[in-house]
């Protein structure tokens, strides 16, 4: 299993050919972390879920876990399942009020947006105050990873931002969330018989949840834990299946993974429901992993590795890697 040293160490083992041939030939799938969507659109994770503690007066040190902040809210302010996350999408749309702010938006674009708040979801609300810039002459990483010819895209974000760098870069995708709750199955899709993944029509695959429907949203531990429970059952049974059967076939494919923290619960249930269950496990080509460097994820990784998982590992920014990864498609 190549590992790939901490930025500014020389790889042991870089990028390998068949790989990027399989990334030309679109067989790759790339899997996106609401935190690297958050910190490439928006510029910083971190800031968002600190705010949110501080909003919800989160006592304990590990103020940037989400799930324990969002439980925290809902007990003391007594919240049901919906109204926290309909409290958590307002904060998230704050959070992109004052960032806007602090970068210098003029006051007329930030009174026309607060007055359209209620209206708006948050891809929309961030779309009215310019986020995200997809600055192309700055090598924007959204639109590196727009510029990939993917077929299937899975994120475990609420937001389009991403669906912005895409249609930015000339392509028409569709987005679709994950069921994996039954009262989330009124939803219309947008996926119809005829459609079939492409790189210039990719699927966007929303697997923990859409800001346009609060309840589809996996927030809490409770919901992690339950959204795990449904993914994992009828597969394969088409009509019953809480997760696509188009996406199921892109795990089949070599993954990239960005962004994730392997002690998380965002990336459990993703390797648990849906990597591990699904897709080749023993003769799989790639999972290429994006991690950025700590030891504590080096433990953790290095436990999988020893166990079960097959992954080629990237320490750095999901930026770095995407770049990387760009630079050496061109060759």
């Amino acid at each position: 299993m190549p590992i790939y040293r901490p930025s500014g160490a020389q790889s042991v083992n870089p990028i390998q050919q068949s790989f990027l041939d399989s990334v030309r030939s679109g067989r790759v799938t790339l899997i996106l972390s609401d935190e690297a969507i958050v910190n490439m659109a928006l510029g910083s994770y971190a800031r968002l879920i600190e705010g949110y503690a501080d909003l919800a007066h989160y006592p304990m040190p590990d103020r940037g876990n989400l799930t324990r902040v969002a439980k925290f809210r809902q007990l003391h302010e007594q919240l049901p399942d919906r109204a926290l996350k309909s409290d958590y999408l307002t904060w998230f749309k704050s959070f992109v009020y004052y960032t806007a702010q602090t970068a210098g938006a003029g006051a007329d674009a930030l009174a026309e947006a607060e007055a359209e708040v209620d209206d708006l979801t948050v891809s929309a609300f961030a779309n009215r105050l310019g986020y995200p810039r997809l600055d192309r002459g700055a090598a924007d990483p959204l639109l590196l990873i727009a510029d990939l010819p993917v077929r299937t895209i899975i994120t475990t974000s609420p937001t389009t931002f991403l669906e912005d760098a895409l249609r930015r870069a000339g392509k028409s995708p569709r987005t679709e969330l994950c069921r994996w709750h039954r009262e989330l199955d009124g939803i219309e899709s947008a996926i119809d018989a005829t459609y079939r993944p492409s790189a210039s029509e990719p699927l966007v695959y929303h697997l923990h949840g859409l800001d346009a429907y609060p309840d589809s949203l996996v927030l809490t531990e409770d919901d992690h834990l339950q959204f795990l429970v449904n993914v994992c059952q009828n597969q394969g049974n088409n009509a019953a299946d809480r997760v696509h059967a188009l996406v199921r076939q892109a795990l089949f494919d070599d993954l990239i993974l960005l962004g994730y923290s392997l002690s998380s619960w965002a990336f459990r249930g993703l390797y648990a429901g849906m990597i591990k269950t699904g897709g080749r496990q023993d003769d799989r080509g790639v999972v290429a992993l994006q991690v950025v460097p700590d030891q504590n994820e080096k433990a953790y990784l290095d436990d999988y590795v020893r166990r079960e998982a097959r992954f080629d590992v990237f320490w750095g920014e999901a930026g770095q890697y995407i770049t990387e990864l760009q630079e050496k498609l061109k060759r």
